[in-house]
């Protein structure tokens, strides 16, 4: 594991940053958290599971397929999604392992 005095390069810190935006939406991390723990499924399934309409469930999964999050394959009338960047599983693990329900929440002011 690096050193906090080693510094990381542009090139990591753009393609973090890229992958973070990507996933930085409550209903995206839940779907990740979803398809980590359950594999590959297909839009109903997403849908039903985390009780999402079924353009929203299907525009957040388009998004982080496009973005290279996720991948997709079609069977007959079904979408079937799956994690396609391994660094992302490795985000949702940091987040499980944090202990962020102890994080400072702002509140309606700004602070």
């Amino acid at each position: 594991m690096a050193g906090k005095t080693d510094r990381i390069s542009v090139d990591v810190v753009q393609d973090a940053s890229r992958v973070l935006r990507c996933i930085g939406h409550p209903i995206r991390l839940r779907i990740i958290e979803l398809l980590d723990n359950r594999g590959e499924l297909n839009v109903s399934a997403v849908q039903e599971a985390l009780d999402l309409e079924q353009a929203t469930a299907s525009q957040h999964l388009s998004l982080m397929r496009d973005k290279g999050i996720l991948r997709s394959r079609r069977e007959g009338v079904n979408v079937f999604y799956e994690v396609l960047d391994e660094k992302v599983v490795q985000i949702m693990n940091c987040l499980r392992a944090c202990d962020v329900d102890t994080l400072p929440r702002r509140n309606g002011a700004g602070g």
